[in-house]
């Protein structure tokens, strides 16, 4: 029977150093043990077609990973990426697959799963595709906790294969035509082979551009009524507000010194946050309770800071969040080092709220090398090695 559905692909990173990943786009999947009726969309007719439209959906080519896609009663959830062991770890398989399932257990409403293993290993026809054991810990895992299991697959170039059954094959370019076609008229990602789970690396901006910005800077430090202003929230969010309009690129020496130098305040930095994920609304609330936090009160339940860790349902606007980590990587790529903390912190928030717990933790991993005792940088790492994920990841398609 063919399913369509929404598929999600979500990003966390567990305690036992696993890691996983969560895009948006709309899929069919036909499944053929689990059947899920659905609305139409993009049409899988076979195995070989999901993990085809597999790495456009998460917006990369996994690698080295477990995929597991799961089921919320008609409709695709989150995809559930971890780093598949090398062998020569000798991990016992029981441990991943409980992993998994606490994983699962973080999405609502989960009924059913698909299992894909992607690795470097490559078996003829007449062998069975590898890390067989591991797969069948997953599944028996899996099925022991009450959920369907759709197929389990496995990808290595261009060769695939089902562990359930003895279907088999390799990728033919008019399915991948096809497929191709389908998703690039809903929107999905182009130009993911060799794209790779993670933190695209933020390159350094030409010299002549950081020094402009670095004599900005020391400028402002040298202003103590600048220097003050900056940190006061009416005039940072006239700033920032300006800043999330415009291109980066367009956006002056002064004034990306400017920025930099406001965020260095946590009150600032906080309420930037919300303003760049929610508007300009969002920034004044956070201002209001922030101020309440610095005299002795206690912030009121529904508090918009409470989606510092995660809390509420209402999803971040994607568009904003795309525009923030383009800005942010810009900065950083200008920014002196000591002044990159904050945006990299700022910059594994935002991928951590659309799920993206891999470049996430990319993030913090340059943010905790420039300051390691850097306070909001350590509250997200725990959020992130709990296997914490946001309300509102898998609640709203993109």
């Amino acid at each position: 029977m063919e399913r369509a559905a929404i598929v999600h692909s979500v990003t966390l990173r567990s305690s036992q150093g696993f890691c996983t990943d969560c895009r948006t786009a709309v899929v069919s999947v036909h499944g053929r043990r689990q059947p899920l009726i659905m609305t139409s969309s993009v049409k899988a007719k076979r195995p070989a077609d999901f993990l085809i439209a597999l790495p456009r959906i998460m917006g990369y080519t996994p690698a080295n990973s477990i995929v597991v896609q799961t089921f919320q009663s008609r409709q695709t959830a989150a995809s559930l990426r971890v780093d598949l062991p090398a062998e020569s770890q000798q991990t016992n398989p029981r441990l991943i697959a409980d992993a998994i399932i606490r994983l699962i257990s973080r999405v609502p409403g989960v009924d059913a799963v698909l299992i894909a293993i992607y690795t470097d290993d490559v078996w003829s026809a007449e062998d069975r595709p590898p890390r067989p054991q591991l797969v069948e810990a997953i599944v028996t895992r899996m099925a022991s906790a009450g959920l369907g299991i759709v197929d389990a697959l496995c990808c290595s170039g261009r060769a695939w294969a089902s562990y359930l059954d003895a279907e088999h094959g390799e990728f033919n370019d008019s399915d991948t035509t096809r497929i191709d076609s389908e998703l690039d008229s809903v929107g999905a990602p182009r130009n993911v082979q060799g794209v790779t789970q993670g933190a695209p690396p933020v390159e350094d901006a030409p010299r002549g551009q950081r020094d402009e910005v670095s004599e900005a800077s020391a400028a402002i430090m040298h202003d103590v009524r600048d220097r003050e202003r900056l940190w006061e929230w009416s005039a940072a969010q006239i700033l920032w507000t300006d800043a999330i309009e415009s291109a980066p690129t367009d956006i002056p020496p002064k004034a990306l010194a400017a920025l930099l130098r406001s965020i260095r305040d946590k009150g600032v930095r906080d309420c930037v946050l919300m303003l760049l994920a929610w508007g300009d609304d969002a920034g004044d609330r956070a201002a209001a309770d922030t101020a309440m936090l610095r005299r002795g009160m206690a912030v009121p339940d529904g508090s918009i800071l409470q989606t510092f860790v995660g809390e509420g349902r209402e999803c971040p606007d994607g568009l904003r969040i795309e525009g923030a980590v383009r800005l942010l990587r810009h900065l950083v790529s200008l920014a002196p080092r000591p002044w990159q903390l904050a945006p990299f912190t700022m910059l594994a928030w935002f991928e951590w709220a659309r799920g993206q717990g891999s470049a996430a933790g990319d993030y913090l991993e340059e943010a905790l090398s420039i300051g390691p005792g850097y306070e909001l940088a350590r509250l997200f790492e725990q959020l992130i090695s709990t296997g914490r994920v946001p309300d509102w990841v898998g609640r709203q398609a993109v």
